[in-house]
């Protein structure tokens, strides 16, 4: 062995294991310490990858759970929420079998209705209100939110789980149809027409628009109780609003109907329906003569109106629906423009309402529909299609009933309205001097009056043969007012006429013709003044005359059996012997007292099916003037077109134009010239409507005059409405819509893509369809029972989708708690520390530490030992 001094190798070596040793015992407290195993990259590189991949798994699905419990916690809210509108809507169903039932009054209903309101309301409440940490719920934004152009006018109602989100392209237009021999015919559907019972007068006759409702027996109860000594509020119920009038005695039927009127056309802060265009009018025409009409503004459903109030004021009005609406057709198209323009496709459909569905998936579409410009005339006049001419006599009770005097009318044959045929008639009537007139009743017949009155004034007609205006031969007289007589002056006590006879004439005043002469030859002193009479009596029975003798408590009295002021007759004394003045104490000459009844009056029955509805375009023969009806329409873009009605003589049947003709005159030019303004008849009225195929409010009429400036026959005087532009459409046909992706999405794992997405729709009144519900008549109870059992189901299956989605993610927390578990236990296994082991480990290295401190202080000895050579 060699000894070196300069490089002690053997404590370096010692030193080295030293120092290793000491390395090694610190990673093993460092390991038991923290209990890994792999505390540093140095450790494992591998193992810390895999490690740290299954430290980030771990703290994910830790955060996922937290997650998924609170988005059980949200759906628990909406689900909550649910429940609540569904036993509100439980309560309404509850409520409409109610209505439905008639036990109830309309007070009643009226109470039903209030509280439906305010579970409408809530339930709105409850959508719109919904939330969790700050977020809505129920109001359609937890699928999409949806903004329009026109949020007035149309709607997204979230209806589902929407796919698509962009920008969309919505036109509403309305749909029409071909018919034969007319053309393109709009699908404008049919408003609501109601009417009310027939109102009559106190005196049995039907009431006029001027009569007030104090005086119409509808008004009065069973026991005879006026119903409307203290005014009562009527309500009218439409399209979710209500509106209110006073009704009170002293009011007329036409201001009545002008009331009604308003509280369906002015809006809601005015206390209406906002139904413009809507009309209440009292009719004289012929079946519905001495009823209120009331029509929609609204064709459709929507446009529905009902009354409500006290029961007895409901009841006296009587109002039925006789026309349903009928939903208006409208097509729609949808296009996504939020893509190319190459890429762009367009959906379409036809619906009959205002609500659209399955032209953007989970949206629906809910839409006002339109109102178009238009320009109504006045109602038309009914009229009548004559075959042939025909004659007839008119007689009256003036003496024109001796056959050289009765007066010979003559109706020629061709179109006429029945004011025309009146005008003829009369106008022949007067040249005559007849004391009789002709006019149409409110029946619209033909009716021949007389200017007196009473039953002492008849009409005779005679020689009328079948005809369409229903004249038949016969004599017709007239009624009420007071009979003329006159009374002696004193009680007659002188009955011996046998040796002085007493003689005198009686004259009816309004027939010459009749006169009988009286005679008293006998002693009446046994049976006194009444054998007087009863002789009197026995000789007027044999004459014409219509007059009688009555025993007037002692007093001789003459009376006429007709009445009326031409009542009255004369009397003369022919007495050569016992005067008539002085015996019977009857003062020759008139008789006085007949007063005004009612003129003779018919009810002659037309011919209906030879009726029909139109206007006067008549030609004045005396100037050289065109009296053609002449008028130009445009529609919003300019394009026109030339309307020309001709004229006709009147007396000749060639001026009465019907409706129709007129109405498709308007309706070829604007097929031919491409004009977008159409024409339509209104069978409840009686008019013509002009109005823009461009539906809302940029649709326009213009009406202009072409006629010749003398003209009889305008626009003005015809239609009675004036030329210019009319622009009272409302609403669009245009929108253009917005989707953007709002539904709730759930981190249910602990990577990217671990997601559950989940749409809860909106679940206020319009979405439930449930919007218009009205419970104020049976009728309309019945209906909403399936309204309301619709929203239920509904709100079943959102709920039932809710609880799916809880229960998914009631087992999702399972899983992940599951796969929490096993990815801990292998992170564990990699990274934690073994503590048995290492503790061998730490023994080891400690031992090892102690021997190689001992084994370097060996080795720093070694070189003393040269010393002991050097001594």
């Amino acid at each position: 062995m060699s000894l070196r001094i300069n490089t002690n190798v053997t404590a370096l070596t010692a030193h080295s294991n030293l120092v290793n040793n000491d390395d090694r015992l610190s990673g093993s407290i460092e390991r038991l310490s923290s209990g890994l195993r792999i505390n540093r990259a140095a450790d494992d590189a591998a193992g810390l990858t895999i490690s740290e991949k299954l430290r980030t798994q771990v703290r994910g699905i830790n955060r996922a759970i937290l997650n998924v419990q609170d988005g059980i916690s949200l759906i628990q809210t909406a689900e909550g929420a649910l429940n609540e509108i569904q036993s509100m809507l439980q309560r309404m169903r509850e409520l409409a079998l109610q209505s439905a039932n008639d036990t109830l009054t309309s007070t009643d209903r009226m109470e039903i209705q209030k509280e439906v309101q305010q579970l409408k309301d809530d339930i709105n409440r409850i959508s719109y209100g919904t939330e969790f940490n700050t977020r809505k719920l129920l109001d359609g934004t937890g699928t999409a939110a949806i903004t329009t152009t026109d949020p007035t006018n149309l709607d997204g109602v979230v209806a589902g789980g929407v796919l698509t989100f962009s920008d969309f392209s919505v036109v509403v237009y309305p749909q029409s149809k071909t018919v034969p021999g007319v053309g393109e015919v709009v699908m404008r559907g049919t408003p609501q027409e109601q009417r009310s019972a027939y109102f009559v007068r106190t005196d049995g006759v039907i009431a006029s628009g001027g009569t007030t409702l104090q005086s119409i027996t509808n008004f009065y109860d069973n026991n005879g109780t006026f119903i409307l000594d203290l005014p009562q509020t009527l309500y009218t119920q439409g399209d979710n609003h209500q509106g209110n009038l006073v009704v009170s005695k002293d009011i007329t039927l036409d201001q009545l109907a002008a009331r009604i009127q308003a509280a369906t056309t002015t809006d809601q802060l005015g206390g209406g329906l906002h139904f413009e265009g809507s009309t209440t009018e009292f009719s004289t025409f012929d079946g519905n003569n001495g009823q209120l009409i009331t029509t929609s503004g609204k064709n459709g459903k929507i446009g529905r109106i009902s009354f409500t109030g006290e029961e007895n004021l409901v009841k006296a009005l009587g109002f039925q629906e006789i026309v349903s609406p009928e939903d208006p057709v409208y097509s729609i198209a949808v296009t996504n423009i939020g893509v190319p323009p190459y890429l762009r496709n367009t959906l379409t459909t036809q619906i009959a309402g205002h609500r659209a569905a399955g032209l953007i998936e989970g949206v629906d579409l809910v839409f006002q529909p339109p109102t178009e410009a238009f320009v109504e005339t006045q109602s038309a006049s009914l009229g009548i299609s004559i075959p042939a001419a025909f004659t007839f006599g008119i007689g009256d009770s003036n003496g024109m009933s001796a056959a050289t005097n009765i007066v010979a009318i003559s109706v020629g044959s061709g179109a006429f309205s029945m004011g025309q045929i009146a005008s003829i008639i009369d106008g022949q009537l007067v040249i005559a001097s007849s004391s009789v007139r002709a006019r149409i009743n409110d029946s619209y017949a033909i009716e021949f009056y007389t200017l007196n009155t009473g039953s002492a004034a008849w009409v005779d007609v005679i020689s009328a043969s079948a005809n369409v205006l229903g004249i038949i031969n016969g004599r017709y007289s007239g009624s009420g007012g007071g009979g003329a007589s006159i009374r002696g002056t004193q009680r007659v006590t002188n009955f011996v006429y046998s040796a002085s006879n007493l003689a005198f004439s009686i004259t009816d005043a309004h027939n010459i013709n009749s006169s009988t002469q009286i005679n008293l030859t006998s002693n009446y002193t046994a049976g006194g003044l009444d054998s007087i009479v009863d002789t009197i009596n026995a000789q007027l029975s044999l004459s014409p005359l219509k007059v009688e003798a009555v025993n007037n408590n002692g007093y001789l009295q003459l009376r006429s059996l007709e009445t009326g002021v031409e009542s009255f007759f004369s009397i003369v004394d022919a007495s050569a012997g016992a005067s008539l003045d002085l015996n019977l104490f009857i003062n020759p000459g008139g008789a006085l007292g007949g007063t005004d009844g009612n003129p003779a009056d018919q009810n002659f029955e037309f011919d209906a099916g030879a009726t029909f509805y139109g206007f006067v375009v008549a030609e004045d023969t005396a100037s050289l003037a065109a009296d053609t009806l002449s008028f130009g329409i445009s529609d919003l873009d300019g394009a026109g077109m030339t309307i020309n009605v001709p004229s006709g003589v009147a007396t000749a049947g060639a001026s009465f134009r019907n409706l129709a003709s007129i109405v498709n005159l308007v309706n070829s030019a604007a097929n031919t010239l491409a004009v977008k303004v159409n024409a339509a008849i209104d069978t409840a009225t009686q008019t013509i409507r002009f109005f823009s195929t461009t539906p809302g409010k940029d649709g326009v009429v213009t009406v202009v005059e072409l006629g010749s400036p003398d003209s009889l026959n305008t626009v003005k005087s015809v239609f009675d409405f004036d030329a210019k532009s009319y622009k009272n459409g409302s609403g669009n046909y245009a929108f253009t819509l917005h989707i953007k992706d709002a539904s709730i999405q759930f981190q249910i794992g602990p990577n990217q893509g671990h997601t559950a997405k989940s749409n809860i729709v909106r679940t206020d009144v319009r979405a439930l369809g449930i919007e218009d519900l009205d419970l104020t008549n049976i009728r309309l109870s019945e209906e909403a029972i399936g309204l309301i059992d619709k929203a239920l189901q509904k709100v079943s299956s959102e709920r039932a989708k809710l609880g799916a989605i809880e229960n998914r993610m009631t087992y999702t927390t399972n899983s992940l708690r599951v796969s929490l578990q096993n990815m801990s236990a292998s992170e564990s296994r990699i990274r934690d520390v073994d503590m048995a082991r290492e503790v061998i480990e730490l023994t080891r290295f400690q031992v090892l530490q102690q021997s190689s401190n001992a084994m370097l202080a060996q080795a720093n000895a070694t070189p003393k030992s040269v010393l002991d050579l050097l001594r």
